[in-house]
């Protein structure tokens, strides 16, 4: 199984909608999803995800589940220091390097600006409903503190004795796709989730630019045991092959393609 992120075009944020290079990123994403083989949509409720998903619907005539739990990591906190309101996952970085708790994969909602916003439990609650989803693939996370999740077991011990692993190309035991159009913050909790780190690290550490591709595969290891591992890490190929700038949104400096 392949679970594939995807964010939300270049954003107009006052109006929760795409600029116009937003809706050419949305068109241009749109050819690369046509050639997928995907199972499942899911798309965040906001404006801006909603309008990414559409020419890709559109073009293969397929349909999408809204999951509210998609939206946006929005929450909001008050500095400790300046009172100033501002997002959970915004800071700058000599405060965030400074709290060694920011890197515990536990600790970090245990800083007292996460506490005073609940921050944690609203993880919690994104990622639990994430596992929930996986569920009904028959994918079950084993517990809060390994990130394994159980499934039906696609390989056997012949299988898994071989060292496939060294070979350029590999069985695909579970071709299912599903695809999260969605955002930053959002993502990257879930994501953080399923390797098993601190949200902080990928939220402070990690950009990628809008209308990215990131791609996370199930390695079955053991028969009957998964663990999900980025194989791509916002990919903007489409934007390449037409030659359409990728956009900086998010991101404290200029966005470079080498």
């Amino acid at each position: 199984m392949h679970l594939i992120f995807i964010r939300h075009g270049d954003p107009d944020y006052k109006h929760d909608s795409l600029t116009e290079k937003g809706r050419r990123e949305a068109d241009l994403l749109a050819d690369r999803i046509a050639r997928w083989k995907v199972t499942d949509f899911y798309v965040s409720p906001y404006g801006r995800a909603q309008e990414t998903l559409k020419p890709a619907l559109r073009r293969t005539g397929r349909e999408a589940q809204t999951m509210d739990w998609l939206h946006e990591f929005d929450y909001k906190v008050k500095h400790p220091k300046t009172g100033e309101s501002r997002l959970s996952w915004d800071w700058m970085p000599r405060e965030y390097f400074g709290e060694k708790k920011a890197f515990d994969r536990d600790a970090w909602e245990k800083l007292s600006w996460a506490r005073q916003g609940n921050i944690g439990k609203h993880y919690r609650d994104v990622c639990s409903a994430f596992d929930a989803l996986l569920a009904q693939y028959d994918y079950t996370r084993m517990d809060k503190d390994h990130a394994i999740y159980n499934c039906l077991p696609h390989t056997n011990y012949d299988d898994l004795g071989h060292r496939e692993h060294l070979m350029p190309f590999q069985q695909d035991y579970d071709g299912r796709n599903l695809v999260f159009v969605c955002h930053l913050g959002s993502m990257f909790a879930i994501i953080s989730h399923l390797i098993g780190c601190s949200p902080l690290q990928l939220w402070q550490g990690f950009f990628i630019a809008p209308s990215s591709v990131t791609v996370l595969g199930a390695e079955e290891r053991t028969g009957g045991e998964v663990v999900f591992r980025v194989q791509e890490l916002g990919s903007i190929d489409h934007l390449k092959a037409a030659g359409e700038p990728a956009s900086a949104s998010g991101f404290f400096g200029n966005f470079t393609e080498f």
